[in-house]
């Protein structure tokens, strides 16, 4: 009875559709800094004291405190300001609909936005026309946005998983080193719950099976650099890493997120 009840190393195959359901719950809510939190620049604050903080925050923008929240200052434009202009009254833009997001916008959606965005400043977020937060594209780099991609990747290795399991002495000769997938699954114990070899299969195995078989050709997955990329790409959001370093990865964020899901839709067709 001991030996049965212990937990099998990997879970069953899931699908897509219900890990979509998780995905669905994360958005611009679960990143947003709070009103409270804001950091505020003054109207009458000086443009170069502004300039220095927004640097030394690396922030790209900041609201201005005032009775209603309704104007933004930009670093961007600080920095392009002469000698003739003092304050950040002066320089400041109104926030208008194109600054603004609801609360439930998805997590998607918002690596999307970011990505579009020439001046990269920040987004307010609204529930029933009221700022509640505000985003930037460093928020992109929040634990939500990492598990986002966790459950995204995890999807695919799923679908891949499925594939193998029901050919799998014939994919099994992709393997470099397929005697120690046996011996993962015998240390793990997984003959006693009943489950087969394949699932004992580790993220690098997966790939090699994909590199080395037709599944390559139904994800449209043209060159082994595109593995190693998602392998390394996988193996940031679930350690927790850096994702989110210089401005240019919110775009790398787009595209790898168009990646694994092109990757599982070709998958489902199958």
């Amino acid at each position: 009875m001991k030996e049965n009840s212990k937990k099998p190393h990997r879970k069953l195959v899931v699908t897509f559709p219900n890990l979509k359901r998780i995905l669905d719950l994360l958005t611009a809510k679960a990143i947003l800094t709070p009103r409270d939190n804001f950091f505020y620049c003054h109207p009458n604050q000086n443009v170069s004291d502004a300039k220095r903080l927004l640097r030394d925050k690396k922030f790209s923008g900041a609201p201005l405190k005032e009775k209603v929240l309704r104007r933004l200052v930009k670093l961007e434009k600080l920095e392009q300001c002469d000698g003739h202009i003092k304050h950040c009254s002066e320089v400041a833009t109104e926030i208008t609909g194109q600054d603004m997001i609801p609360e439930d916008t998805s997590i998607e959606r918002l690596i999307g936005i970011f990505a579009g965005r020439k001046d990269n400043s920040p987004l307010f977020v609204a529930k029933n026309k009221s700022i509640t937060g505000l985003i930037t594209s460093a928020d992109l780099d929040k634990i939500a946005v990492k598990v986002y991609f966790f459950i995204l990747i995890s999807a695919l290795e799923s679908l891949l998983l499925d594939i193998i399991g029901k050919g799998y002495e014939k994919y099994k000769s992709c393997l470099q080193n397929p005697g120690k997938v046996e011996k993962r699954r015998r240390r793990c114990k997984g003959e006693l719950v009943g489950l087969d070899e394949y699932h004992y299969l580790m993220t690098p195995e997966i790939l090699e099976i994909v590199w080395g078989s037709a599944i390559k050709k139904n994800m449209n997955v043209k060159t082994e650099d595109e593995l190693n990329e998602l392998k390394d790409f996988r193996n940031l959001v679930a350690h927790g890493n850096y994702i989110i370093i210089k401005d240019e990865d919110v775009r790398r964020l787009k595209n790898m997120n168009r990646r694994i899901r092109g990757y599982i839709k070709r998958l489902e067709q199958i």
